[in-house]
């Protein structure tokens, strides 16, 4: 005897079978030869409406119709064309956007471990250089190897998370698309077989870790962070119909591939999770929410994943699904906000992380976040406001920029105040200037525009729905990213660029400034209408990975202010030859005096290890101990002028 919820859902299931059988009938003349009365859906852009259970559609009618539309139609048409805090440790340094909000790394550090993810280098076979190392601290701050983790060589690493003696380390499967796909409309539907690997390591003895566990999610990884023992997944996939018949080119064909879709099993069309190699769907496909205007003529393929895991027990996990695309998130302790442009604009998601994870709402902002600074730091929450700056007409000569502050209402994220405005109409940034760098700290929003010279704007927050710039300084140069700090200090890391390309008050520029090198900069922000320029650093022909990963930027806050190391990149000329020299700047401010002073550096070794970049060199401070991860070997310092090196490690 069948249960009423099977009976049910078998009535739905043949409900839909019938209608889609009648549209097909309707829109075909049975000949096989009038193209024009082929069933003709459409493909649902990024939607900015709230999503939901639409009364029109179910969600898997809605990923079905998004399969024939990208397998059948367009091929047929276009066949032969939270308040920012500043990072603080009370023994050795982190960086994190958010207090308590981790992100991944390749270099974790508990006090007395430090673990490890290699890098490949240029020479090295496949696979010999995917594994984390662990070494342990000694009395004299010397580090032994006590283990290694292997990785699987297939796949990459993104980052790893460590909390309560459990190491987290998420691997994906790296893929291209092939060529032909690269220039096909259909290109970004085809994305290539990259499931994302999570492994859950027991670190209580770390010369012996276990790996209890094994995960495995269908999909790509777009971002994750970590709260407390709660590892979080942004992930997007997109679904295959195999063993479908050949589609021709007669409507009989299609019709024919149509009803084989909507008779596929829900289940082959979700991402899987596979826990200790036992697999199951993730979620259920009509338990998906869509946007709430989706009608039955409507189709869209994009599924994108929020996934909860107990780092304790992986195998304790939740997820949500939505159709809908995101390109990246910004997350603090309660809410999560995914973010995908759709055309000039930005389409926000809020998700609630607060009671399990609950989809909330749906907003849309003018403008996109651009590619000058991390999107993430263009975000930010306060006292129930979300509030974002981006630019309209990237590619624009005067490209225009906005503060835009929204909240929650019912199921929409409505803007309730911006900038510019009437009574604001002061532009952000100079005509022609792009946004470079963002933070918001407290009530306050510091941004960074620049073309040729670069002005640091201080926007007033205390009034959320009535923001307005406060004040603005401009110099040569340009920060890529700030640092705030108590006491009305920021930090800013960028490139100074040559005075003489700068033009003179009233003049049109002519060419685009030369950047000269690294710049750290120290602002006095404490009085928001006049900000300061108190000191500042350059190296020529410098550059940093922190300009644009700030997880390169190690930040340990003493009782007398703040020690800041970052990796640095540097073309030396001997004699008309060129080479590469990379080192470790540190430098300190002290916030009583208001200073920024430059301590040293340590000097990498050239040891013809074949690594290129210092794009994911890292460091660690620990009190009076630097420990500097460049390339995939550690180097051992003390924090002062010229200090001995020990190491590579």
């Amino acid at each position: 005897m069948k249960s009423k919820s099977g009976i049910d859902g078998i009535s739905k299931c043949m409900a839909v079978l019938i209608f889609s059988t009648c549209v097909i009938t309707a829109c075909s003349s049975g000949d096989g030869g009038d193209d024009e009365n082929v069933l003709q859906l459409s493909l649902t852009s990024t939607s900015d409406v709230p999503l939901g259970q639409s009364p029109n559609i179910s969600a898997s009618q809605y990923v079905k119709n998004g399969l024939y539309i990208i397998n059948v139609q367009q091929r047929s048409t276009t066949s032969g064309d939270g308040a920012d805090s500043p990072a603080a440790a009370p023994e050795f340094s982190t960086t994190t956007q958010i207090e308590g909000v981790d992100e991944a790394d390749r270099i974790e550090y508990d006090g007395e471990y430090l673990y490890v993810a290699n890098l490949p280098t240029w020479d090295s076979q496949p696979g010999t250089e995917n594994r984390v190392r662990i070494l342990k601290r000694q009395d004299d701050f010397s580090l032994d190897v006590v283990a290694n983790i292997p990785l699987e060589s297939e796949h990459e690493m993104t980052g790893m998370y460590l909390h309560d003696e459990r190491l987290g380390v998420i691997t994906r499967k790296f893929g291209y698309y092939p060529l032909v796909d690269a220039v096909a409309i259909t290109s970004p539907w085809n994305s290539p077989d990259n499931d994302t690997k999570i492994q859950f390591i027991d670190v209580a003895t770390p010369e012996t870790p276990a790996i209890p566990y094994k995960l495995k999610i269908d999909g790509r990884l777009i971002s994750s962070r970590r709260v407390g023992n709660d590892l979080y997944l942004a992930m997007q996939y997109v679904p295959t119909a195999d063993n479908l018949p050949a589609v021709g080119d007669s409507n009989s064909s299609r019709e024919a591939y149509y009803r084989r879709l909507l008779e596929l099993d829900n289940s082959l069309l979700v991402p899987n999770i596979t826990i200790n190699e036992q697999s199951s769907p993730l979620y259920h496909l009509d338990d998906c929410l869509v946007p709430e205007n989706a009608s039955s003529k409507n189709g869209h393929v994009q599924m994108l994943s929020v996934v909860k895991i107990n780092m304790s027990s992986p195998s304790t996990y939740s997820a949500l699904c939505t159709i809908v695309e995101a390109e990246g998130l910004f997350m603090t302790h309660n809410n999560m906000y995914l973010h995908a442009t759709q055309g000039n604009d930005t389409v926000i998601h809020k998700v609630s992380l607060e009671n399990g994870i609950e989809y909330q709402a749906t907003g849309k902002v003018r403008g996109s976040f651009g590619w000058n600074s991390s999107p993430q730091l263009k975000m930010s929450e306060r006292d129930g406001y979300f509030m974002a700056v981006t630019t309209e007409g990237l590619l624009a000569d005067n490209p225009e920029h906005f503060l835009h502050v929204l909240t929650q209402q019912g199921r929409e994220l409505e803007e309730v105040a911006s900038l510019p405005n009437d009574n604001e109409p002061s532009p952000i940034g100079k005509p022609g200037e792009d946004v470079y760098a963002v933070r918001f700290f407290e009530d306050k929003a510091y941004v960074v525009t620049f073309e040729q010279v670069d002005p640091l704007y201080v926007i007033d927050l205390s009034d959320a729905e009535a923001p307005f710039i406060s004040g603005e300084l401009t110099i040569p140069g340009f920060s890529s990213y700030l640092h705030p700090m108590e006491n009305g200090l920021l930090l800013g890391i960028g490139q100074q660029v040559i005075g003489a390309n700068i033009p003179e008050a009233g003049e049109q520029p002519m060419t685009t400034p030369v950047e000269d090198g690294m710049k750290v900069s120290l602002f006095d922000v404490l009085d928001p209408e006049n900000p300061i320029l108190l000191n500042e650093y350059v190296w020529s022909d410098t550059y940093t990975g922190a300009e644009y990963d700030y997880r390169a930027l190690s930040v340990l806050k003493t009782q007398t202010g703040y020690r800041f190391a970052l990796p640095s990149e540097s073309w030396i000329s001997d004699e008309g030859t060129f080479s590469l020299h990379y080192a470790l700047q540190m430098l300190e401010v002290d916030s009583e005096d208001r200073t920024l002073s430059l301590v040293g550096s340590i000097d990498h070794q050239q040891d013809n290890e074949n690594y290129y970049g210092s794009y994911d060199d890292r460091s660690v401070l620990h009190n009076d101990h630097v420990y500097y991860l460049r390339g995939n070997k550690v180097y051992h310092a003390l924090w002062q002028q010229e200090p001995p090196i020990e190491g590579p490690y």
